[in-house]
């Protein structure tokens, strides 16, 4: 068996989100089989999308196995920095669906994204330019999100972890600043995402926020969800040792979940 988070004397519960060709039982089993503490649904996916899934059998995969659940709130469903105020509408919508599914199964926490704003294609080729949503995306974080975080900070809800995705300039970066200020916003702390982008240290200025980490690794260019170890990701940025949350294995392969699983054991007992 692989080692476990707790026979290394780690604090935090290790995970994993299941393999791309997992059904639902498949992935608790993989998951049981190999010594993890948790699942990590992912939305998108249409075997977990919590319009196809039941929360009975989540229940009682979670009871057999004995494992946490966590949801990744669909990302390809939700875009709370759309132009569109109608899309952003519905974004709070499908989160509501989301925070009322995990209260069904038991989920710990939800994770989701902020959204993203468009580039064009052009003769001169991919022009994005921040400048022309710095603003947008400062107001309808703090007024939207801010107030919908109000709304449904709830002992009774799952937390609601805001994961770090895309490239944020200085005003989106503000807004999210204050809401973690003013708000209980927890995050969901990517580090395959901060090693591709210049702009995430803010996640970890406030890492006492983060209760989910996800894991993975990339060569500092692109996002490819590679094995840990096989890019240049500085696991020393995270601080494992006075950490009790959960950590995520963010690979969807059962090769690349069980080498991670490896390679992260041996940089622990290193520690």
């Amino acid at each position: 068996m692989l080692e476990s988070s707790k026979s290394l004397n780690f604090r935090f519960k290790l995970g994993m989100q299941p393999d791309i060709s997992h059904t639902l039982s498949q992935a608790f089993e993989f998951a049981a089989q190999n010594e993890f503490q948790h699942i990590e649904l992912l939305m998108d996916h249409p075997h977990f999308y919590h319009e196809n899934l039941s929360h009975v059998e989540v229940l009682e995969l979670k009871g057999s196995y004995d494992l946490d659940v966590l949801l990744h709130a669909s990302a390809t469903a939700t875009n709370f920095i759309s132009i569109s105020s109608e899309i952003r509408k519905a974004s709070y919508r499908e989160l509501e669906k989301t925070i009322f599914f995990a209260n069904r199964c038991e989920a710990e926490l939800i994770t989701f994204h902020l959204g993203w704003n468009l580039g064009f294609i052009t003769s001169r080729g991919f022009v994005f330019k921040p400048e022309w949503y710095s603003e947008h995306n400062y107001k309808v974080i703090k007024e939207e999100l801010g107030k919908f975080l109000e709304e449904t900070e709830s002992e009774d809800n799952p937390m609601l972890c805001l994961e770090n995705t895309i490239d944020m300039d200085e005003r989106t970066k503000k807004a999210i600043e204050e809401l973690i200020q003013e708000t209980d916003l927890r995050l969901t702390f990517d580090a395959g995402h901060w090693n591709v982008k210049s702009s995430h240290d803010i996640f970890l200025k406030y890492f006492d926020r983060v209760e989910n980490i996800h894991l993975h690794d990339n060569k500092g260019e692109h996002d490819v969800h590679l094995p840990l170890g096989k890019g240049n990701l500085d696991l020393s940025i995270i601080p494992f040792g006075g950490y009790g949350g959960f950590v995520t294995l963010e690979l969807r392969d059962e090769g690349a979940i069980i080498e991670s699983k490896k390679y992260l054991g041996e940089y622990l007992k290193k520690l």
